[in-house]
């Protein structure tokens, strides 16, 4: 897998199971075989639990992609719907005060599509249904080849600041000579566009106003010619 994966530098807990070094972003060209997320969990409880994962579409990929996930098992493409919930014979135990980083995968077939899929997977004790812990992951496939290509250089878009943010957050931009149309396009956690502003001088700062967005996780991205060459995050809060 040839995309490129953001991990959040913070976990997601809620009582026993606690989820860190989530790929909640997987950036990849449409051409890729197979683009890949994975997660690991750690047991924060005095006991072993046994886990169980549900899986909800939060926002489906383009028509023609596929996808299924590995807890396990391996479930097969086009077999995993929404609320699907694994089995008891396929839970994974964890013993208390463990780590499981290998357990886990998501994994997203474009079929050459060109699109964002937004998926929930929530991890559950097979004893205690009600203690569970969600994540979400996107895969983009909106012709994001060119990034690595400027990957080296100072051209782009920088981290946000301040951030987290809760009324206005700045990204400062540098475009190559050649590089023409160009806008900042703002997306959520469910893979919707909910701003869009257009750049027009080849360098300079971006000032968004976000005091009106719901207090969340978003990924920013700065599209030229129809291309994504940086996609970052930024935190909004209330």
């Amino acid at each position: 897998m040839l995309g490129a994966s953001f991990l959040m530098t913070f976990g997601v807990s809620a009582q026993s199971i606690s989820i860190t070094n989530v790929d909640e972003l997987v950036l990849a060209d449409p051409s890729e075989s197979l683009l890949q997320a994975h997660a690991t969990l750690t047991n924060t409880s005095s006991a072993p639990i046994d886990v169980l994962v549900r899986f909800n579409e939060i926002s489906a990929g383009p028509v023609g992609s596929g996808h299924y996930f590995c807890w396990a098992v391996c479930y097969t493409e086009g077999g995993v719907a929404d609320g699907f919930q694994t089995p008891a014979n396929h839970s994974v135990t964890i013993d208390a005060g463990a780590t499981n980083s290998s357990s886990f995968y998501s994994d997203y077939v474009p079929h050459g599509t060109i699109g964002m899929a937004s998926y929930e997977y929530c991890f559950s004790d097979e004893n205690n249904p009600s203690d569970e812990t969600c994540i979400q992951i996107i895969f983009d496939t909106r012709n994001v080849g060119i990034e690595d290509v400027f990957a080296t250089n100072n051209s782009g878009i920088s981290e946000a600041y301040p951030n987290p943010a809760n009324s206005n957050v700045k990204m400062n931009y540098s475009l190559e000579p050649s590089w023409n149309n160009a806008t900042l396009d703002v997306y959520s956690m469910l893979g919707s566009r909910v701003r869009t502003l257009s750049i027009n001088e080849k360098s300079g700062t971006v000032n968004l106003d976000v005091s009106s967005l719901p207090a969340g996780l978003y990924f920013y991205t700065l599209m030229v010619d129809g291309n994504a060459i940086n996609t970052k995050k930024m935190l909004v809060t209330k």
